[in-house]
């Protein structure tokens, strides 16, 4: 087939052998003028393609003996160390080029230090490799390959997510973490706040997947400690992958999960957990005989809490014991929950291998170190979405008296671990759709307690804030009575606080805590049935009119306290 005949059949391979020729830079131009006027042959469509074809195969042969050489123009545009210019005067735009993987491999380094390191724009990171390397490509090509090679120079949400979810796993195995993205530090706070979203959305979508290269986790250095024993380090381990799949994220209040939560609150499990407590607290009083009596009561039922969906009277369990904490209790339970998961089927075996390495801990190791096991537990299960209070993560064992709220109004409890607090907002905090199903003056009371004892009662913002919130309180339709005894108690323990200093006899600050408090033991009197919060209450009531030397009422005080545990036995007997 003739060259003449090859055109006719090929338009396109024509097309792009004559754009080769418009672009060669020794072309005069005269004959860049002529060849470009071929391109008018193709777009004439008033006579038939054969005579188009004609006069544009006489147009080559002619503009071909303008050339002093000939060259292979389908080698030359394929071959990658051929340049392209724009004659002088012409308008025309350059034409990105395809490259193989391999080019892209060979500039990756470069490409990589200009986008990151030099924190360089796209647009100029294309011109400087244009204009060093003669390598270009579309600004499309450029992003599918800053994608393939995760070259980022933002946070992205799937890598903040597997960010947190390798912290977590590091924090479990007693190793603390810092990250940086492209040698800065990584401020995750900062990221969730300026997105709007919460810990547990970043979790929902995290896939343990690897790290961008540009990301870098590293163990910083730390004050010098006692270390950890290794079975301490396996049974956080343990507890972590446990705690992983079943500490999930409450879903949004709505009837049909507050029903599971009533089921939770009138289960066997629960039951078990409330008799352990006052088994505990009578331990904690002397009375050793109603104490064991129980104890065995909650001993007979306490092999609900393996069941599935009791997790929930899992995490109530240990807030018991360690409010209690007695070493002879906390060894019985953990083997007697131990032998029993053993000897059943059904428990899963991250559950059953916790409760080994808590019964081997128990055995090993003195009651104070126990009990700072059960807090790390506690604080891990309670900051597992990365909640804070007052910019502080969020502790559960900040907030005692645990139970002083009856338990079926304690909905906003599961939802207190999943947003950030602040203490000026606790007069107006709520949960969405909470007070369609609670009153939110349960929640501003949890905070309140909450702040007292994170901040040992000493923050001076705790009078003002609990003043005003006990005012806003009576003012409203319906008062509560929870929310005005935490008021009262918390401006009794700032008060008491701020006497440290001061004559305990004389002190006006010593004072207003008796008083606070006495109206505080007044109403919780009134208000709920005797029990063990009314018994500490006048406990401490009691302490303080020693200290300022008011015997009379510090026992009468006794005497009441005494009633009361016998009311809350009789109560509990029935």
């Amino acid at each position: 087939m003739g060259l003449h005949e090859a055109r006719v059949g090929k338009p396109d391979a024509m097309g792009r052998e004559l754009s080769h020729l418009i672009r060669k830079p020794h072309l005069s131009p005269d004959s860049v003028d002529s060849v470009s006027s071929l391109s008018d042959c193709g777009q004439d469509t008033s006579r038939g393609q054969f005579g188009a074809a004609q006069d544009c195969a006489n147009h080559v042969s002619w503009s071909s003996e303008q050339f002093v050489h000939t060259p292979d123009f389908t080698e030359e545009a394929d071959s990658p160390e051929s340049s392209v210019h724009t004659p002088t005067g012409s308008k025309r735009s350059h034409r990105k080029r395809t490259h193989n993987p391999d080019v892209w491999e060979a500039h990756k380094a470069e490409i990589a230090h200009l986008y990151l390191n030099e924190n360089k724009r796209l647009k100029d990171v294309m011109e400087i490799m244009e204009s060093r390397w003669d390598f270009r490509a579309s600004q499309k090509m450029y992003k599918t390959k800053l994608t393939q090679w995760k070259l980022f120079k933002n946070n992205r949400q799937a890598d903040v997510a597997n960010l947190l979810y390798l912290q977590r796993h590091r924090l479990a195995i007693g190793k603390e973490s810092t990250f940086r993205r492209n040698g800065k530090p990584i401020d995750v706070e900062a990221y969730m706040r300026r997105r709007g979203i919460s810990a547990f959305d970043l979790v929902e979508v995290a896939d343990s997947g690897d790290l961008p290269p540009t990301v870098r986790c590293r163990t910083p250095p730390s004050l010098p400690r006692i270390i950890d024993p290794p079975d301490d380090l396996c049974l956080k381990e343990r507890f972590f992958q446990w705690t992983s799949q079943k500490f999930v994220k409450p879903r949004p209040i709505e009837t049909g999960y507050l029903k599971r939560l009533d089921s939770h609150h009138t289960s066997k499990a629960l039951h078990s957990v409330q008799l352990l407590t006052h088994g505990c607290w009578l331990f904690s009083t002397g009375r050793n005989q109603e104490g064991g009596d129980f104890c065995r009561g909650a001993f007979a039922l306490l092999h609900h809490i393996l069941d599935t969906s009791a997790f929930l009277s899992f995490f109530e369990m240990m807030m018991a014991i360690r409010r209690y904490p007695k070493a002879e209790i906390i060894r019985e339970l953990w083997n007697y929950l131990s032998r029993y998961a053993a000897a059943i089927d059904g428990v899963n075996q991250p559950l059953h291998r916790v409760l080994a390495s808590f019964a081997n801990f128990s055995q090993q190791h003195s009651l104070e170190h126990n009990t700072d096991i059960l807090d790390w537990a506690l604080q891990w299960a309670s900051g597992r979405f990365n909640s804070s209070f007052d910019g502080k993560p969020f502790d559960y064992t900040m907030l005692k008296p645990w139970d002083l709220v009856p338990v079926g109004d304690s909905y906003h409890r599961y939802y207190l671990c999943l947003n950030h607090w602040e203490v000026d907002a606790i007069p107006i905090a709520t949960i969405p759709s909470l007070d369609e199903y609670e009153d939110p003056s349960n929640l501003r009371a949890d905070l309140l307690l909450v702040f007292g004892n994170q901040s040992a009662w000493r923050d001076d913002r705790i009078s003002k804030v609990a003043l005003k919130v006990l005012e806003q309180n009576r003012s409203s339709l319906k008062p509560s009575d929870y929310l005005e005894f935490v008021c009262l108690y918390a401006t009794a323990r700032h008060s008491k606080v701020r006497s440290a200093q001061d004559d305990t006899a004389l002190s006006i600050d010593h004072k207003l805590a008796r008083e606070y408090l006495q109206l505080a033991a007044d109403l919780q009197g009134r208000a709920w049935p005797p029990g063990k919060n009314y018994y500490e209450t006048l406990m401490l009531l009691e302490g303080w009119y020693r200290e300022a030397g008011d015997f009379e009422s510090a026992d009468a005080t006794q005497r009441r306290r005494d009633q009361s545990c016998l009311n809350v036995l009789t109560a509990l007997c029935k």
